[in-house]
């Protein structure tokens, strides 16, 4: 309870100081670790996981902050290796752009119309922790939470989520949706998959436009997978 409470006093702290700030840019790469078992039994799965692994090096990703949220998206691919990297970004479990606003996560997904987003509401449950370390000369503290992945069939697979959060740079973001922290997250692992902060400009001319909310439509990630096992069933049929 005590770290819940001092979390949402310091996110009222960093709203209030973010109104006052400058566009904020951050460049992260990532990369995937191996997992030696995995897909051991499928050799076409791990052949793409190999692929991926190799072809993730090519990828950044950017994540601009501006007063009524955050954006994160892909960077130009730098190989032109484009199925390897078409690969990675599955396995670095980036399925597209991805805004925050307020209390709410707005993202693109595979299979869904382009003005279609999937809305759901922001990571909480966040564990604060004491330990430290520097990223970038930035000192940053960790937290951790869990992912939650529904395969589809009912089975629930939850995926351990480190945080490396700086409350110097007091911007409750981060890459790939994550973020409602009380600093910005400079390295995030979500189980094998880390995305690591390469570059921050505190002064960015980078910006978005966040009226196409207007426009849009919002279905709830509950209702995205349920619209993928339909699929999958009536494909099967």
């Amino acid at each position: 309870m005590k770290n819940k409470t001092v979390l949402i006093y310091t996110l009222l702290f960093v709203n209030v100081l973010f109104s006052q700030q400058k566009n904020i840019a951050v460049e992260y790469a990532v990369k995937i670790d191996d997992e030696k078992e995995l897909f051991n039994n499928n050799p076409s799965l791990r052949k793409m996981f190999d692929d991926a692994r190799m072809g993730v090096n090519s990828l950044l990703f950017n994540l601009i902050i501006n007063k009524s949220g955050s954006k994160f998206y892909e960077n130009a691919i730098l190989s032109s290796d484009e199925r390897n990297s078409k690969s990675a970004t599955i396995f670095a479990g980036y399925s597209g752009v991805t805004f925050q606003f307020e209390n709410s996560i707005f993202q693109e997904m595979n299979y869904l119309e382009k003005d279609i987003l999937v809305k759901e509401p922001l990571r909480d449950n966040w564990e604060l922790h004491l330990e430290t370390k520097l990223i970038d000369n930035y000192l940053c503290y960790k937290a951790t939470n869990v992912n939650k992945v529904d395969n589809g069939k009912g089975k629930i697979f939850n995926h351990p989520v480190i945080a490396w959060y700086c409350p110097e740079l007091p911007y409750s973001f981060g890459p790939n949706g994550y973020g409602n922290l009380p600093g910005l997250i400079l390295e995030l692992q979500v189980r094998n998959v880390v995305y690591g902060a390469k570059k921050v400009d505190l002064d960015s001319k980078f910006d978005f436009d966040s009226s196409f909310l207007n426009k849009i439509k919002t279905i709830s990630l509950e209702d995205y997978n349920k619209k993928l096992q339909k699929d999958a069933e009536n494909f099967k049929d």
